[in-house]
């Protein structure tokens, strides 16, 4: 009897310290479910960041390796033909990564179904492979270099599309609960692409002998994640791969967008500046923009099975957490990159660049810095649209983006040049999030932006005040901000312990 009564009581064991004298509040049942979610999805976006962080940390070497070696000019050129080849390289996703971060975890679909619907894209993508094949030499005489850049891009689809895979394996690890696999699996994938492309630089080649040494590296990562899968169950219905494209197709296009949503300013850029150094420079600042941006994809990746839950069950916990977890992480992220922008460009160009280079380099840092806390918070709202069902309002938020994104660059760019490509990429991310904000609204599943994000910049004064009296030096910069950042939290958690509570709620 006391056991069936200690079933129906809506108290739990868990319980939260709600004050210095060390207090124990008890927690009803869905609360103590929500504060479980809730660090749940702290834990799936540790181990996602800290495999994210060292896998583009190789990924960053890549493209400091393939600057370097290349040269800032064959760089820019690098740089267009990647971005083309992505798009391409996109039509074998077709959004099923992003629906598999869903499906696998709610059991709509099996891993095979999602699988054989790759299979099926894959033909396609060697299609539109042969048939772009012919256009290459003209789009090589249009950016002004030899022909072998027409077969470069060709290479560098397959490079994109092999990758693709590799992720898409390591999603299919992460919703199984492998997630160290997960990131085995990453650093395998990047790791692939710095050592493939050092070694063809190594052997003196070009532009074309790079890009089939990159187009070759993730079939090792490749071979480990099907070797990983095969360990784990495979629970979910078999579904036809007409209906698995059909549900994936919001996403497509969404993925899509969202691939050239970030890369719209550069290639009006690219189009509109006939010096392709300059081109190159700005790819390069850009790459340092991209490299930050694998910390919100891999927080909202690390919490995207709590998220659905929390949409399936209720709850804000999820939300309210990692918000305040991105916003925390984005405002030092901005302040910090705009006050150490000259040293991080010499970082990124190295010796034998004149001055007005690293200006123009740092210039352009110091402006995308800004868009960095939308940046950050999009990626959750993309994923608690994704959690919550829906999907197919993505791709009219996404298209809005591209689209005042290409009208602010052919605005701007003529008139700036680099400068005004960076100011149209931080007033289109900021927009989007305003219309991603209204967007989870109206799904009933809204996600808290302005105060997380208000209250992270406050607490980022003490850091640039440190940061600032060494600016110039970037290896006393990064530790002293780093613990400046840490003291300032530490102060806030101690001295407004129910502002903490109220950002990322219940800790246990």
């Amino acid at each position: 009897m006391r056991r069936a009564r200690a079933h129906a009581s809506p108290i739990v064991t868990a319980r939260v310290v709600t004050g210095a004298e060390g207090y124990h509040e008890p927690v009803t049942g869905e609360a103590a479910r929500g504060a479980h979610e809730a660090n749940d999805a702290t834990r799936g976006s540790a181990i996602k960041l800290a495999a994210e962080v060292a896998s583009r940390l190789l990924g960053l070497a890549t493209t400091l390796l393939l600057l370097r070696g290349l040269g800032a000019s064959d760089f820019g050129v690098f740089g267009e033909l990647s971005v083309y080849a992505l798009l391409l390289a996109e039509l074998g996703e077709l959004g099923l990564s992003a629906l598999a971060s869903r499906a696998l975890v709610a059991r709509t679909h099996s891993l095979e179904s999602l699988v054989r619907a790759r299979l099926v894209l894959a033909g396609v993508v060697t299609a539109v492979a042969v048939a772009v094949g012919p256009l290459t030499p003209a789009l090589a005489r249009r950016l002004g270099a030899g022909p072998a850049d027409g077969r470069a891009l060709a290479l560098l689809v397959a490079w994109f599309a092999l990758s693709g895979w590799g992720e898409f394996l390591g999603v299919a690890l992460r919703c199984r609960g492998a997630r160290r696999l997960e990131a085995v699996l990453l650093l395998v994938l990047r790791g692939g692409s710095l050592v493939f492309a050092g070694l063809a630089l190594l052997a003196g080649a070009g532009l074309r002998g790079v890009a089939a040494a990159l187009a070759v590296s993730p079939l090792p990562a490749i071979a480990f994640g099907a070797a990983g899968l095969r360990r784990t169950a495979t629970p979910g219905p078999a579904v036809a791969p007409a209906r698995v494209l059909r549900e994936s197709a919001p996403l497509a296009v969404h993925g899509g967008l969202l691939l050239l949503s970030p890369r719209v300013e550069f290639l009006v850029l690219s189009w509109l500046l006939a010096d392709r150094a300059a081109v190159g420079l700005f790819y390069a600042a850009l790459n340092v923009v991209w490299f930050l941006s694998m910390v919100p994809t891999a927080v909202a990746a690390g919490a995207m099975p709590a998220l659905t839950r929390e949409a399936l069950q209720g709850g804000g916990g999820v939300r309210r957490r990692t918000a305040a977890t991105l916003a925390l992480m984005a405002a030092p992220a901005a302040v910090g990159l705009a006050l150490v922008a000259l040293p991080v460009a010499a970082l990124l160009l190295g010796a034998g660049y004149a001055p007005a280079d690293y200006a123009a380099t740092a210039g352009s840092l110091r402006i995308m810095s800004a868009a960095l806390p939308a940046l950050f918070l999009n990626a959750l709202v993309f994923a608690s649209l994704i959690a919550s069902g829906r999907a197919t309002w993505l791709p009219r938020l996404t298209a809005g983006r591209v689209a005042i994104a290409f009208a602010l660059a052919f605005a701007l760019v003529p008139v700036l040049g680099a400068r005004g490509a960076a100011a149209g990429l931080v007033l289109a991310e900021w927009l989007l999030l305003v219309l991603g904000w209204l967007a989870c609204r109206g799904a009933a599943f809204g996600v808290p932006v302005a105060r997380p994000v208000a209250w992270a910049l406050a607490a980022c004064v003490p850091m640039a005040l440190a940061v600032n009296g060494v600016r110039e030096s970037l290896p006393l910069a990064v530790p002293i901000g780093a613990l400046s950042w840490a003291a300032t939290l530490a102060a806030v958690a101690r001295l407004r312990p129910g502002l903490a509570r109220e950002l990322v709620g219940g800790l246990r």
